[in-house]
C-alpha cells in the first residue's frame, strides 16, 4: 500500500508547477516539523529572492513577505510592497495590505494605530468609516471630545459614498452607533440620515454587515472577511428602543423597503421582549 502511494505522489507531482513543488510553509510541515516562527519565513522568502529568474516570482515572494508584517501590525510590510515591480499589482497589494492591517488594529482597539492607518492608508471610504467609528466607541469614556473629533471623520467619508450605494446607510449605520456612546441625542439624527440613505439604495437590507477584502492575483487568492455588526439595523434600533419606543417606531416606519423595516421592527419587539423579561 506504502509504494502505490508514492508512486500516486510522484505521479501527481509531475503536473505541478515546481514552486508548488517545493513548498515548505506552515501547512506542508504541520506534524512533522516544528512551526516556522515569521522570522523564519521572512529570511527563506528573502533568500529565495535572491535566486529569482523573473520579476513575476520576485513580486510574488515580495507579496507574502509582506502578509507576514501586516499579520503582525508591522507598517514595515508597506515596504515590501513598494518593491513590488508590476505598479497595478503594487496597487491593488497596498490597498489589500492597509485593509488587513486597519482591521487587525481595529480587532485589537489600537486606536492611534487605527487613526494612522486612516490618515495615510490607500483605504475605500466604507473601510475608513467602519475604522473611525470603532476608534470613537473605545475613545467614547476615555476622551469624549476626541471622540466625537472622530465620529465627524467618519460622518465626512460616509458623505463620500455615492447616494445609491448600500454602503451609504451602511456607514451611517456605523456612525450613529459611535454616537450613541458619545452623544445620544446626534445619534437619533444619524439614524434618520440613514433611513433617508436607505430608501436611496435599493440594495441595502439592513443585515449584511461584513467587511470583505480581497487580493486576486495569478498566483494566489485571499479573501478576508471580519464581521461589522455597527452596519446593520438590529443593534442601534434595539438600544434606541430601549430609550424611546414611540421615536423608534416612527423611525422604522421612515423605511420604504420592507427588507429593512422589518429588520428594524424586529429589533425593536426583541428589545421590548427583554425588558419584559427583566
Amino acid at each position: 500500500m506504502t509504494e502505490a502511494v508514492r508512486g500516486q505522489m510522484v505521479s501527481l507531482s509531475s503536473t505541478l508547477p515546481e514552486n508548488a513543488r517545493e513548498r515548505d510553509d506552515d501547512s506542508m510541515r504541520e506534524g512533522i516539523r516544528p512551526r516556522q516562527t515569521n522570522e523564519d519565513r521572512e529570511r527563506v522568502l528573502l533568500d529565495q529572492i535572491d535566486h529569482t529568474k523573473t520579476s513575476e516570482e520576485r513580486d510574488g515572494l515580495y507579496i507574502q513577505l509582506a502578509n507576514i508584517r501586516s499579520d503582525n501590525g508591522d507598517l514595515r510590510a508597506r515596504d515590501y510592497v513598494d518593491k513590488i515591480d508590476n505598479s497595478e499589482l503594487r496597487n491593488n497589494v497596498r490597498a489589500y495590505i492597509d485593509a488587513a492591517m486597519t482591521l487587525r488594529a481595529v480587532d485589537k482597539k489600537d486606536v492611534e494605530r487605527v487613526l494612522e492607518l486612516v490618515r495615510t492608508g490607500q483605504l475605500t471610504s466604507l473601510q475608513k468609516v467602519w475604522a473611525l467609528s470603532q476608534a470613537a466607541k473605545s475613545l467614547a469614556k476615555s476622551d469624549h471630545q476626541k471622540s466625537l473629533a472622530v465620529i465627524e471623520g467618519a460622518v465626512t467619508e460616509a458623505r463620500r459614498i455615492d447616494g445609491s450605494d448600500p454602503d451609504r446607510p451602511r456607514a451611517l449605520m456605523a456612525v450613529a452607533n459611535a454616537l450613541f456612546l458619545s452623544d445620544r441625542d446626534k445619534s437619533w439624527d444619524a439614524v434618520y440620515d440613514a433611513v433617508r440613505a436607505a430608501n436611496s439604495a435599493a440594495g441595502f437590507t439592513g443585515e449584511d454587515g461584513v467587511l470583505r477584502i480581497s487580493l486576486l492575483t495569478r498566483a494566489m487568492a485571499t479573501v478576508r472577511t471580519s464581521s461589522a455588526p455597527d452596519f446593520d439595523i438590529s443593534g442601534i434600533f434595539r438600544e434606541l428602543a430601549r430609550a424611546d419606543y414611540n421615536r423608534t417606531v416612527e423611525l422604522a416606519r421612515g423605511f420604504e423597503r420592507e427588507a429593512p423595516r422589518a429588520g428594524a421592527v424586529i429589533a425593536i419587539a426583541r428589545a421590548v421582549l427583554e425588558e419584559k423579561q427583566k
